[in-house]
């Protein structure tokens, strides 16, 4: 029987952080604007300084193999991301930048806080070197396209200063780093993971914040958030598995993509939201209810998958 523990545990330490972002922000610690300058912190410093040392991978001739095979896996992953998020939106009367955030919580996943202790827990710590090569091609995205979904606006009038950001420098950075073998010695390696290290907690506290300014009923009554919960915990996942499954015999290979898939709404979402002008509450709705749901879908994924 798997233990379940670990994992809503981890999902658990994820409530408590927003929780006290919401009341911190309802006793007036944290102010709106301040909530804007941890946006502003995370986005251009940590989640850059996260994404770098994620890349700090030592290759070895024997998992060769095993890269190439996940990162064609994770193209089919992309493509059906990228499918279903191009036709949900148009299901609801959104503006193109409300949909470019129901997009973008669609195609990113919680691949960082959340994948490693899930992984770890279904399928040990060997599952962890797959679980980074997967966060190497999001960390990409996420600073690319990501940035065009939730700014629609920048494709036809491009601002370069917002597109050539840190976060896509540094994961540029670490991608010819990761391929050519550099290892970023220290002491600066040591602050780049400290720095990376915050993320999570602090962006925890900004989803939080963003919540406070919300009706209460609005964190769960936006229809939207719930369908892009059923698509981003449930359907996403079961359609790479129905793929993968007949293709891939590798139980490490076929379950950890498909897991990571199952994770709820990026927190990203929030943070770049926030950064970018896009509709920031309703990424924190996304993440909040796709988290809560994930208590149950993630056990239920993994049992799919054979992991019990």
């Amino acid at each position: 029987m798997m233990e379940l523990l670990p994992v809503i545990e981890s999902i658990l330490t994820l409530f408590i952080l927003i929780i006290i972002g919401f009341t911190a922000y309802r006793a007036g610690v944290i102010t709106r604007t301040g909530v804007t300058g941890l946006s502003s912190l995370l986005v251009n410093i940590t989640l850059p300084c996260l994404i770098l040392q994620s890349m700090q991978v030592p290759v070895t001739s024997d998992r060769i193999g095993q890269m190439q095979v996940i990162f064609l896996i994770e193209l089919l992953v992309y493509t059906v991301s990228f499918g279903c998020a191009f036709i949900v939106p148009y299901l609801f009367h959104s503006s193109r930048f409300e949909a470019g955030v129901l997009r973008f919580m669609l195609i990113f996943s919680n691949l960082g806080f959340m994948g490693y202790p899930v992984c770890e827990t279904f399928f040990g710590p060997e599952s962890l070197f797959y679980v980074t090569l997967i966060n190497i091609p999001f960390g990409l995205l996420v600073f690319t396209l990501g940035i065009f979904l939730l700014r629609p606006d920048l494709i036809q009038q491009p601002d370069f200063r917002k597109i050539c950001s840190p976060g896509l420098v540094f994961s540029l950075i670490g991608l010819a780093f990761f391929f050519t073998g550099v290892t970023i010695p220290s002491p600066v390696s040591e602050s780049i993971s400290l720095l990376g290290s915050v993320t999570t907690p602090l962006a925890m506290i900004v989803i939080g914040s963003l919540l406070a300014t919300l009706p209460v009923g609005a964190m769960i009554g936006d229809i939207r958030i719930w369908v892009i919960s059923l698509f981003r915990l449930g359907i996403l996942p079961l359609i790479i598995l129905i793929i993968l499954r007949p293709l891939v015999a590798d139980p490490l290979l076929l379950g950890v993509p498909v897991l990571l898939v199952a994770m709820p709404v990026a927190a990203n979402t929030v943070l770049l939201a926030e950064e970018y002008g896009a509709n920031a509450e309703l990424a924190s709705k996304g993440v909040f209810l796709s988290t809560l749901l994930s208590v149950v879908t993630i056990p239920l994924m993994a049992l799919l998958i054979g992991t019990g």
